[in-house]
Order: C-alpha cells, then sequence, then structure tokens
C-alpha cells in the first residue's frame, strides 16, 4: 500500500512528537552518560568536563536538538506515514549533528580522544533513530477524530 505523500501530520502530532522526543533523548542521554559510559568519558576526556552539570544548557540542548529531529527526520515521515522512515532519518540527523560536535572537538580540544569521538558518534546514531522512533509512534497515536454524523430523520 503507497502511502498518500501529501499528507499533512496535524499540529498536535508534531506537539506530541516533540515532548516526545525530549523526554526520550534526554532520558536516554542521562542513562549514557551517568550510568552505562561515564567510566570510557572520565578515563578518555575527564580532565575536560565541567566539575558541575549545566542544567540550562542542557535544556536547551534538548529543546534544539528535538527541534531539528522534528524537521529533519519526524515530519517527513509522518507525512509518507513510515516508522522505518523516522528510525533511518533520525539515525542520519543524530550521526551528522553527533560528527558535527565530536570532530570539532577533536580539531579544537587539546586533549579530545578519537575513541570518545567514534564511541559518541555511534550513540548519536543509535540513540536519536530510537528517539525518533518513538516520538513517531506517540505521534501516530494521536489522531482526529472523524465527525460523528447525527443521523437524520426520514419523512414517512
Amino acid at each position: 500500500m503507497q502511502a498518500d505523500s501529501t499528507r499533512q501530520p496535524e499540529f498536535m502530532q508534531l506537539v506530541v512528537a516533540f515532548i516526545g522526543l525530549v523526554a526520550a533523548t534526554s532520558s536516554l542521554e542521562g542513562i549514557w552518560y551517568l550510568g552505562v559510559a561515564e567510566h570510557i568519558y572520565q578515563s578518555k576526556i575527564g580532565l575536560l568536563m565541567n566539575a558541575q552539570f549545566d542544567v540550562f544548557v542542557a535544556v536547551l540542548f534538548y529543546l534544539f536538538y528535538s527541534l531539528g529531529a522534528i524537521i529533519f527526520a519526524l515530519y517527513p515521515a509522518l507525512r509518507a506515514a513510515s516508522w522505518p522512515l523516522a528510525m533511518r532519518a533520525g539515525g542520519l540527523y543524530g550521526f551528522f549533528c553527533f560528527s558535527a560536535h565530536n570532530l570539532t572537538d577533536l580539531a579544537d580540544v587539546k586533549g579530545f580522544s578519537w575513541e570518545i569521538t567514534v564511541i559518541d558518534i555511534a550513540w548519536g546514531t543509535a540513540m536519536t533513530a530510537v528517539a525518533c522512533l518513538l516520538g513517531y509512534r506517540l505521534a501516530r497515536c494521536v489522531r482526529r477524530q472523524p465527525a460523528i454524523e447525527l443521523p437524520t430523520a426520514q419523512p414517512r
């Protein structure tokens, strides 16, 4: 079955997808950086890391990052009604964003690590693909209900 490529996502679908993306990316990143990979980052670039986590900057990042994911991944996927597109486009968006960030750090920051660069790009690619899939699934749960037609009285 071919999806209608002119189908416009509803505004509430995009709002729900955005909220889902912010929640998913920030949660997955928290689990990754504070749990799974904390020792790797600490051992490779620990001296470069801030002693105090800046919550304001992190909130700005997740808001902007999620908005970009809506524009470049979820909006096209919702138009095409395609969850595989949400994952592929989300993964590509994550790959390019995390590549730009990490390769810039590798070029500019003394002591930045190739190992962290590769790990972080792989992580950003996978995390964003999963977050976009979750955002897509949430958005697809929001649908405008069709108007209910009331029966009209038939003349006897």
